[in-house]
C-alpha cells in the first residue's frame, strides 16, 4: 500500500486518522501541515473545498494526498457557517456565535464531514458523511472542535463535546462514515 499524505494540522483530524485509517485499516499515513498554503476556496459545502485542496496539494506535492473538512449548516442561517467554520471560531468565537442566534426559533443544522483524495494529475474523489441535529445556545462539555460544544444530534440529549467526553467513539459516529468509505474504496483500488 503506498503511502498517503494527509493534509491537517488539526489535532482532532490527526487523532481520527491516525486511529482509523492508520490503527484500524493499516494505511501508510503521512501526516503533513505543508510549508506552503493550501488554498481553501470560498464554496457553498464543504465537500468542494476538500476537492479543491486536495487536488493542490497532490499536484504540488508530487504524491497522493488526502484533505478533509467539516462544516457545520445552521437551515435558519441559509446554511452557514457551512464550511468556513474555522472562520466563525477564529472570527466571533462561540459565545459570540451563540448570541447571535440566541433568538432564533428554527434550531435545525447539519454537519458535513468530508473527505477528499487525489492523486497528482488526476480529478479528487470526495466521499461524504454527517449528521442532522440542533444548536442550543449555551455550550456543554470538555472535548471538541468549536460546534461539538452546541450542536445535538438527533436522537440525543448531549451535545458532541459531551458525548465526546464519554465516548470517543460515539461522537465520531455522528459525524457519519466518510472516513470508512474513503478507507474501504482505497483497499478495493
Amino acid at each position: 500500500m503506498k503511502k498517503i499524505t494527509y493534509l491537517t494540522s488539526n489535532i482532532y483530524k490527526f487523532r481520527e486518522a491516525k486511529e482509523v485509517l492508520a490503527d484500524q485499516y493499516g494505511f501508510d499515513l503521512e501526516i503533513m501541515d505543508p510549508d506552503f498554503e493550501l488554498y481553501e476556496i470560498q464554496a457553498k459545502t464543504c465537500a468542494e473545498v476538500v476537492a479543491f485542496t486536495a487536488k493542490y496539494g497532490a499536484d504540488k506535492l508530487g504524491k497522493a494526498c488526502l484533505k478533509s473538512d467539516t462544516g457545520l449548516y445552521l437551515e435558519a442561517l441559509g446554511g452557514l457557517p457551512g464550511p468556513y467554520n474555522a472562520y466563525f471560531d477564529k472570527q466571533i468565537g462561540v459565545e459570540k456565535f451563540l448570541e447571535l442566534i440566541k433568538n432564533e426559533k428554527n434550531r435545525k443544522a447539519y454537519i458535513e464531514h468530508c473527505f477528499a483524495y487525489c492523486e497528482p494529475g488526476k480529478d479528487p474523489i470526495v466521499f461524504k458523511g454527517g449528521s442532522t441535529g440542533k444548536i442550543i445556545t449555551e455550550m456543554r462539555g470538555h472535548d471538541g472542535r468549536w460546534h461539538d460544544f452546541f450542536y445535538i444530534p438527533n436522537g440525543e440529549t448531549r451535545t458532541l463535546a459531551e458525548i465526546g467526553d464519554e465516548s470517543y467513539e460515539l461522537k465520531r459516529k455522528y459525524y457519519g462514515d466518510a472516513i470508512h468509505q474513503f478507507a474501504k474504496w482505497y483497499m478495493k483500488h
